[in-house]
């Protein structure tokens, strides 16, 4: 069954890489015509209609014999450490077969095993408005409520630690929970929680994907602006390379200036610094700063920036991060460059007061997200943030370069959207492991 089940974990990877480079669930093996795809061979086609589910007998059966001609099929059988394996994804259906043989296809005291997965690709929508893995103290005037009026209850905040109040009656419309069994804070705000106590609940799974993910994922998707790699030695390319920084599309600077974007080598860590010039129509996009940090020290006089991603990657994703520090204040902007992304953060984010982003009106809500890899410091103002805040808490470096030690969410307001979906992860959710108990003798 181990032998089987690899190659499961197989179908799926392959199937998911395929998904995230062309959008479509067209990765199929046997495969015909793919140089990469050493099992060569013509598609096989479900044979039954999309909505008729056989019978597991039937379905069973077809799968043994397809998958006993496929290990027939010069590369089509795969040898793992303890035996092998013949993988099966055929067309016009999720669903991907593994036969395993143990301890080879062939020997006489071989024992086979059939398994069956069938999976969805979703991309991801935030479970709460505040998710954290650690600690999470809010404090002041922070209000959290939904986008929506109509769905205020479903604005919850949730730590996989515990939650603190800091000072003041911070409000939360939704529930209020952490993983932690000691005694939960109190806030007459907390008006879902009995006595406005945080109550215990299990953890949550929280959904980080790192920058060199979103790069490898989102980089060809054309986003409003255009997209841009900010270099660490203060160039600017297009994301066309095999990586970001890495032999992309040059890109001119204007005394020495990129779209509003200025670059700072002086320091410790690689800085891009944003600038009052990033609110002029022209300058909105998607901007990924590889292996540095972010800093916006523009005023908020002026007009929001339409469309506005900003990205910043650490070089190491160790607990000794370096770089992917994110420091943002005062410009505004309209709506994400990226689908439902705010900012994201491999190492830390700290959003100053003066800033605004998204809104709701007539029932259209535009938000994104705010991913953070370690710690939040968030002090928006009360004019709002549309979307909702996704905190790992991973690490905490200490050498010096980390600018936030604790998370803390204070006097801003935030406005949960729970219909987003951010194309930063593409899951595969499996909606149906079956394995079959009867086909596991000597044939």
């Amino acid at each position: 069954m181990a032998v089987a089940d690899g190659g499961i974990d197989t179908g799926l990877a392959r199937a998911r890489t395929t998904y995230v480079a062309t959008g479509s669930d067209s990765y199929t093996i046997p495969a015909s015509a793919v140089a990469t795809e050493p099992c060569n061979a013509t598609p096989v086609a479900w044979p039954w209609a999309v909505n008729v589910q056989p019978t597991a007998e039937l379905e069973r059966t077809w799968a043994r014999t397809q998958l006993e001609i496929l290990a027939g099929t010069p590369g089509c059988l795969k040898t793992a450490k303890n035996g092998q394996y013949a993988i099966l994804k055929p067309t016009g259906r999720q669903v991907i077969y593994s036969l395993g043989w143990s301890p080879r296809r062939g020997a006489v005291e071989v024992k086979k095993r059939l398994i069956k997965a069938e999976y969805l690709f979703t991309p991801y929508s935030p479970s709460h408005a505040i998710l954290s893995q650690g600690d999470m103290t809010l404090s002041s005037s922070t209000t959290v409520t939904s986008a929506l009026l109509s769905l205020k209850a479903l604005a919850a905040v949730h730590s996989n630690g515990q939650i603190f109040v800091g000072g003041g009656n911070p409000s939360v419309s939704g529930v209020v929970t952490q993983g932690s069994t000691t005694v939960g804070a109190q806030s007459n705000g907390f008006v879902l929680n009995t006595g406005g106590t945080v109550k215990g609940a299990p953890e949550e799974s929280i959904a980080f994907s790192n920058a060199a993910a979103v790069w490898e994922i989102n980089r060809t998707s054309n986003p409003p602006g255009g997209w841009y790699d900010l270099c660490p030695n203060g160039t600017v390319q297009l994301p066309t390379g095999s990586a970001p920084c890495a032999g992309g599309t040059p890109q001119a600077l204007t005394a020495g200036q990129f779209r509003g974007w200025s670059f700072d080598g002086s320091g410790a860590v690689p800085t891009w610094r944003g600038g009052t010039e990033l609110k002029t129509g022209g300058n909105s996009g998607t901007y990924y700063i590889h292996h540095g940090n972010v800093t916006n020290p523009a005023s908020n006089t002026g007009s929001a920036v339409p469309n506005l991603t900003v990205i910043a990657s650490a070089s190491k994703l160790s607990c000794n991060k370096v770089g992917g520090n994110i420091d943002w204040g005062s410009t505004d902007v309209l709506a994400p460059s990226l689908t439902s992304t705010w900012l994201i953060a491999d190492q830390d984010l700290i959003t100053t007061s003066n800033y605004k982003a998204g809104s709701a009106s007539g029932g259209t809500v535009i938000s994104g997200l705010f991913l953070v890899g370690d710690q939040i410091d968030m002090s928006t103002s009360s004019a709002g943030a549309y979307g909702a805040v996704i905190v790992a808490d991973q690490c905490d470096p200490a050498n010096g370069l980390s600018p936030v030690d604790s998370n803390q969410i204070k006097n801003p307001s935030i406005y949960y959207d729970p219909n987003s979906q951010a194309p930063f992860t593409k899951v595969i959710n499996n909606t149906l492991i079956a394995l079959f108990p009867d086909y596991d003798k000597t044939m």
